[in-house]
């Protein structure tokens, strides 16, 4: 097994508007749905089938990660973590050093600004793609990681590659 291992980053796709219920409980569109499901045939397109996956809490991203996983066929342990709900990317960076050290593809589904910001800071070093522009809903930041997660820091990751869900 290579020493590098593959993080997944994955922006939550199309919700409902705020203030139809609380944030917490929006779920996704139809177009949501749509774009969501897309994520899993590209995921399933590149062979990227994760081993363990970190997911916010919120009905957004659970359901964003469930569409995915019906077109992608993956199938892996997922914590779904209310520490990644409107988390800070340092927050974000603690989770992720706590995935179990076996797993070598890992998913991360949250939220902006937290997401892109984590991208941005863990590629800091290596890249020079603007995550702001390009994590908009249903946005996937693909990274390697040559470190175990739980020495994960600023500026070690690369990016693979990228990807907008849109069904």
């Amino acid at each position: 097994m290579s020493d590098v291992r593959t993080l997944v980053l994955v922006r939550h796709a199309k919700a409902e508007p705020h203030g139809t219920r609380p944030d917490h409980e929006r779920e996704l569109t139809e177009r949501g749905m749509r774009d969501a499901a897309e994520i899993g045939r590209w995921l399933k397109q590149e062979s990227i089938s994760p081993d363990f996956v970190w997911c916010s809490t919120s009905a957004r991203t659970r359901q964003t990660w469930a569409a995915a996983v019906e077109t992608s066929g993956a199938g892996s342990i997922v914590d779904h973590e209310q520490r990644i709900y409107e988390a800070p990317p340092r927050n974000l960076l603690e989770v992720l050093r706590e995935t179990p050290q076996e797993a070598h593809t890992v998913v991360l589904v949250g939220h902006a600004p937290g997401v892109p910001a984590l991208a941005a800071g863990l590629t800091e070093n290596n890249t020079a793609v603007d995550f702001g522009d390009h994590f908009v809903t249903s946005g996937v930041a693909v990274l390697d990681v040559p470190v175990r997660w739980a020495d994960l820091v600023a500026g070690v990751a690369s990016v693979r590659s990228i990807f907008v869900g849109r069904g």
